[in-house]
């Protein structure tokens, strides 16, 4: 992708500092294979890149460290960090002890407002399952999460699941070039923000189960192409 098309496509957001720009820019290229794993980096070249300075790219980059996305090697830079298949099986562990709980919350929590905006999700994820659309997937993913995030209102959840997040949207792009999981990962998002819009903790929790067997089989599916 070059610098005038990823200019358009992820435009400046109102009042965002130069970081978090940084931040947000590096990790979609990262999450969106346009930077591949293993791929060296240097600070000089994200800065030409990106059309920022050099102090908001270096905080970005200790942060995607921070979230194992990148790999600083002692003395010969940086790398997109590769992927690591029994890293991935960890992380869904990690998820599950972790994102029930978060759903849970958020599903107790809820306004009436709320869970209209869930509601309105769910027929966003029923869009990009019907139309085979993996960009409406993402982007309706990302407002859920970020509903999600905001509703159940607990920080330590949400800062160690924000960490997990690009980890597993990174290796999903991935197993999306070898598996046909746009539809059952969309149809099951919506099944959870349904559920969470009906007030149903139970069937929220169900569904988080279910998206996390998904994430299980085709993460064991590469293990065995392995």
């Amino acid at each position: 992708m070059d610098k005038t098309e990823f200019s358009k496509l992820f435009p400046v957001i109102k009042n965002e500092s130069q970081a978090a720009r940084a931040y947000r820019l590096l990790e979609l290229r990262i999450v969106s294979l346009d930077l591949k794993p293993g791929q060296a980096i240097t600070e000089s070249e994200l800065c030409e890149y990106l059309d920022l300075g050099r102090t908001p790219v270096r905080e970005a980059l200790q942060r995607l460290a921070q979230e194992w996305l990148v790999k600083v090697l002692p003395r010969r830079g940086m790398i997109v960090s590769e992927v690591d298949l029994q890293c991935q099986m960890r992380l869904i562990e990690a998820r599950r002890a972790m994102e029930s709980s978060l759903i849970r919350i958020a599903t107790r929590k809820a306004s009436k407002g709320e869970r209209a905006q869930f509601r309105s999700l769910a027929e966003g994820f029923r869009q990009a399952a019907s139309k085979a659309d993996e960009l409406i997937l993402g982007e309706t993913d990302a407002a859920f999460n970020r509903l999600v995030f905001a509703v159940a209102g607990n920080e330590f959840l949400v800062s160690a699941l924000q960490r997990m997040h690009a980890l597993t949207r990174r290796f999903w792009k991935i197993q999306a070039q070898f598996e046909d999981i746009l539809h059952v990962t969309a149809m099951t998002h919506a099944d959870l923000a349904d559920a969470i819009a009906s007030g149903d903790a139970d069937g929220a929790v169900a569904a988080t189960e279910k998206l996390l067997d998904h994430v299980e089989a085709y993460t064991r599916a590469a293990l065995d192409r392995s």
